[in-house]
């Protein structure tokens, strides 16, 4: 299985917590791999620097899919 990423985002009650707006989650894309999901985290959080209640986050899917195998 590859490593797929998730990265989304959206607006946060708490900017150091994880409460979102489910109403204003945008969806940024799957990626094959950590490194390209970190550029598209970085750009996507960069459109919304001036805005803290934005938040973008980078979800490891395959820790989800198949948490028997760790951080492996």
């Amino acid at each position: 299985m590859s490593k797929m990423h998730l990265v989304f985002g959206g607006r946060v009650s708490d900017p150091q917590g994880l409460d979102f707006d489910l109403a204003t989650i945008d969806i940024v894309g799957v990626f094959p791999n950590y490194a390209t999901a970190l550029d598209a985290w970085r750009s996507a959080a960069q459109r919304t620097v001036d805005d803290a209640e934005m938040k973008y986050v980078v979800v490891h899917l395959h820790r989800l899919l198949e948490p028997e195998l760790g951080s492996a």
